[in-house]
């Protein structure tokens, strides 16, 4: 056993005191105290981000100034691009802004103009308008300076006129005018310039009114001259341009009173549009071959009507009033007066009777409205109920060949269409002191009998007729009851008598002696005028 103590280190692998273990080439360095590292890097991030935590309450500092300042700036200060009465007050306090709107409107006007209406009303001072403190006051009263940052980029980023529109838009419109501006000098000036506006239009869309006669069509420029304004709604806008001292206002349909059942102008230029193809065509009208009226565009347009819905149609009781104008258009001519000289060179004036042009108004109608519709020129011979010889005017004579009766000088006379005397012969007519004169007037043969017998009306007394006359040669142009015819009974001599009627006079017949009753009934034929007259 040996006494040597036993190397208790190089046993149990204990180094000894003081002495660093020696690592292995290559290995890592440890630091000696690992776990106080540790720490120290555990305690670097909470720090980093403190100082991030205090830069943004710097920068939240900062913006919370830059909102508190700008709010306290804008609530005395207007928006850039503010314009008040015309004026530019961007960024300005109450005061200047003031100061620069009354500058601004004392060279203001307002002028309300359109469709010919033009009225300008200029102040005697700019207090009459604006009280510039107040508005002012408004306007710097809707910056909303909490709302500043939008606010502001909204008006940096609109055009100065949309800025300009926008501010007076506002509450500035809803502002009273001041107490210097007088109302009523306003409303009766305004009033008067209306009323002479409106003077003799009747504020309805019809055709004459609307129809352009230079381009023979149907405007709607020409229907507005028909247009009244409303004088109301017209003073309500001026005076509402004035608190918001706008220096314009518009004349435009909607200040009309209703017009065209309160149509759109797209609308009325539409109906002008379909009008205008109804009255394009030109319509010669003929009688008997002769050309007697034209209806051209003008005339037709007097004839436009304009329904509920602005459909033009024709209005068909003008046009047949139009037909049967008696003075002027009017084709009728049955019982008018005629004037007309004779072969022998006597002018006579009749009128009256059966003879001459009728129209048939109901069937022309048809007829134009028909042309109308085609579109395109036509000629039209006018339909009749009557017709006569020719057709030149009315008051002159229509007829050719006629049989001419003066009751004055008891005689008759046949010409041609020419004035050539073809027959003649003395007569007996109706006696009048019996009440039995001959109607005067202009008739024609409604036909041509032989040897019949006339019959006169009952006698009240005994229930027989008063006459019973046979005659060879019966030529009536009155009805069937007054007409020429042979007269055996009457004395010859009556015949070159112009007084004899008065005592043998007929029942109203023209009684001629029996040769010339003969030669007239041989000449003659149904249909030939007859012109008794005295």
């Amino acid at each position: 056993m040996s006494n040597t103590s036993p190397d208790l280190g190089a046993a149990t692998g204990a180094q000894p005191v003081g002495v660093q273990p020696i690592q292995p080439i290559g290995a890592h360095a440890r630091p000696a105290d690992a776990e106080s590292g540790q720490r120290i890097g555990s305690h670097a991030a909470p720090r980093k981000r403190r100082v991030g935590l205090i830069v943004l309450s710097v920068i939240g500092g900062l913006l919370a100034v830059a909102y508190v300042g700008g709010a306290i700036a804008f609530a005395n200060i207007y928006y850039p691009n503010t314009t008040i009465a015309g004026a530019d007050v961007s960024l300005m306090s109450r005061a200047t802004a003031a100061s620069r709107i009354e500058s601004a409107v004392s060279s203001y006007s307002l002028t309300i103009s359109g469709i010919d209406f033009s009225w300008t009303y200029t102040p005697t001072s700019p207090s009459e308008v604006v009280n510039a403190d107040e508005r002012a006051s408004e306007v710097l009263a809707e910056n909303t300076p909490l709302l500043w940052p939008f606010r502001l980029a909204s008006s940096l980023l609109a055009a100065p006129e949309a800025k300009a529109a926008e501010t007076d838009s506002t509450g500035a419109a809803e502002s009273k005018l001041p107490e210097a501006f007088n109302e009523q000098a306003f409303d009766e000036s305004l009033s008067a310039a209306v009323a002479a506006f409106n003077e003799g239009r009747t504020g309805v869309f019809d055709g004459p009114s609307a129809f352009d006669e230079a381009s023979g069509t149907f405007t709607y420029e020409k229907a507005l001259s028909n247009v009244k304004i409303d004088a109301t709604k017209l003073d309500a806008a001026a005076k509402t341009a004035l608190a918001t001292l706008s220096t314009t206002v518009t004349v435009d349909s909607s200040y009309f009173e209703s017009f065209a059942n309160d149509a759109t102008s797209d609308q009325i230029r539409a109906a002008c549009e379909a009008a205008s193809k109804l009255v394009k065509p030109t319509i010669t009208m003929t009688m008997g071959g002769t050309s007697i009226a034209t209806i051209d565009s003008k005339m037709l347009a007097g004839w436009v009507v304009f329904g509920d819905d602005l459909t033009p149609t024709l209005d068909t009781d003008k046009l047949t009033e139009w037909l049967k104008e008696p003075t002027k258009d009017g084709f009728d001519t049955v019982g008018t007066e005629r004037t007309y000289t004779r072969a022998d060179g006597r002018v006579v004036t009749v009128s009256g009777g059966t003879w001459g042009w009728v129209v048939d108004s109901a069937a022309l109608t048809e007829k134009v409205k028909e042309a109308v519709s085609a579109g395109a020129d036509a000629t039209i011979e006018v339909p009749t109920k009557s017709t006569g010889n020719v057709f030149t005017a009315r008051g002159e004579r229509d007829w050719s060949a006629y049989i001419d009766v003066d009751l004055t000088e008891q005689h008759a006379r046949y010409y041609d269409a020419s004035g050539n005397l073809l027959w003649e012969s003395g007569f007996i007519s109706g006696n009048p002191n019996l009440g039995n004169a001959t109607p005067t007037g202009v008739y024609y043969i409604r036909t041509l009998m032989r040897n019949i017998t006339l019959i006169g009306k009952n006698d009240p007394e005994t229930g027989e007729p008063i006459y019973r006359t046979p005659v060879s040669y019966w030529m009536p142009f009155i009805g069937n009851a007054i007409g020429f015819h042979d007269a055996s009974w009457q004395a010859t001599a009556n015949y070159s008598n112009p007084s004899a009627f008065y005592s043998v006079g007929s029942h109203g017949c023209i009684n001629l002696p029996p040769d010339k009753a003969a030669e007239l009934y041989d000449m003659i034929s149904e249909g030939l005028c007859v012109v008794v007259h005295t």
